[in-house]
């Protein structure tokens, strides 16, 4: 296996007792309002905080979709991390909050890794494209680089390029809407966003496929596209599900999932289906420790089971259902927020069997802090410890 895709634009490459992760976010929210969708697989975030190899830890640049503070505080602080040399230092400060940092400036080896950074100036000089050479292979790490590259840009990388068989060089880049324009701005109708959208993503398929050929090159991926973030002006479930039909007819290019493994000779394995994604394992594992912990207390005559749920549609007649959005439950998740958020301060609904739940009332103001205390200190491993019922 040359590297397993994590999610958005996180890739995992183990060599030689060595091991890159780049733009690891899994768990918190980015600009406030984002959601990772689709979530990484469980089995695969924990495989990492569980991962013993000398990793570093590569951030292309300062953008909260790619920069996954609270997971990174608290599983990859041992780390090294590795990020490009701007003309500020903004990013470099913020990850030296975290542990050990260094620069790739004019090159950087971690063991078997040569790591090189490509700046574009022409289109900003806070991202980069970062190109990682290990035995005989070549990643290219465009993450949102997805314009057409200017000559000398083009000229670095093929430098690079030409050294190595195009079935052992990868380059992958962003194809997908990375802001809320169209969506958001109500002013404009359902068809002229749709319209919009579509000239969207054709400038990133032009630009794409223009540096895909300038390269030299057959084969392209696309990743940093699963995010998503409530829309106000669509008729539309999806924007990553949009992207994945508009991709599939672009033959040479291949839309990377949550837990694909990809080889040499650009041969992609899928994830099995049956790992749970890492946002519906937590959920489900505080339910277990919510019930676990209630039915200690309780007759069992009395205990009512509760549920957590971002859809009222699917709430239980037989249940106490918490109803709030992906984002809160996200900043529940990593104890920016607790529970009572929801009892109390509104950002969500409660519905109930027809039965008087004071007592549960007062069970979850207590417990709510509890469980806040116990991610802030153990992370996503806390969840990892609870019992599956």
């Amino acid at each position: 296996m040359i590297f397993k895709f994590i999610n958005h634009a996180s890739i995992f490459i183990n060599h030689d007792s060595y091991s890159i992760l780049t733009d690891p976010w899994y768990a918190s929210n980015a600009f406030g309002n984002w959601y990772q969708s689709p979530s990484p697989r469980s089995k695969d975030i924990l495989e990492l905080i569980r991962h013993h190899d000398r990793m570093a830890v590569i951030i292309s640049h300062g953008h909260d979709d790619h920069l996954d503070d609270w997971f990174l505080k608290r599983h990859m602080e041992n780390k090294t991390f590795i990020c490009p040399k701007f003309p500020s230092p903004g990013l470099e400060n913020r990850l030296k909050k975290i542990g050990s940092t260094e620069l790739i400036a004019n090159g950087f080896d971690f063991g078997p890794f040569k790591l090189k950074q490509h700046i574009n100036p022409d289109f900003t000089s806070y991202d980069a494209v970062v190109t990682i050479e290990f035995a005989d292979n070549l990643i290219i790490h465009a993450n949102d680089n997805w314009h057409s590259w200017n000559d000398s840009t083009v000229s670095q990388i093929n430098e690079l390029a030409r050294q190595y068989d195009e079935s052992k060089t990868f380059l992958l880049v962003q194809f997908g809407i990375t802001d809320c324009f169209p969506m958001n701005y109500p002013q404009i109708s359902t068809s002229e966003c749709l319209e919009i959208i579509s000239s969207r993503f054709e400038s990133y398929r032009e630009g794409t496929l223009n540096n895909m050929t300038r390269l030299g090159l057959r084969h392209l991926y696309y990743y940093a596209n699963q995010s998503r973030f409530e829309y106000h002006n669509m008729e539309i479930n999806s924007l990553y599900e949009e992207v994945k039909r508009y991709t599939k007819n672009i033959l040479c290019a291949t839309q990377l999932n949550p837990g694909d493994c990809v080889y040499e000779g650009h041969r992609v394995e899928e994830a099995n289906g049956d790992d749970i994604d890492f946002f519906s394992f937590r959920m489900l594992q505080l339910e277990n420790y919510i019930n676990l912990a209630y039915k200690k207390i309780v007759d069992i005559n009395d205990f009512i089971p509760v549920k957590l749920l971002t859809d009222i549609n699917y709430q239980r007649s037989d249940h106490i259902n918490y109803v709030t959005s992906h984002t809160i439950w996200n900043r529940i998740l990593v104890a920016d927020l607790n529970i009572e958020s929801i009892i109390i301060g509104g950002a969500g609904v409660v519905t109930k069997p027809n039965r008087n739940i004071r007592h549960h009332h007062m069970f979850m103001s207590k417990l709510s802090y509890v469980i806040q205390n116990k991610i802030m200190n153990d992370g996503v491993s806390f969840f990892y410890s609870i019992p599956t019922q």
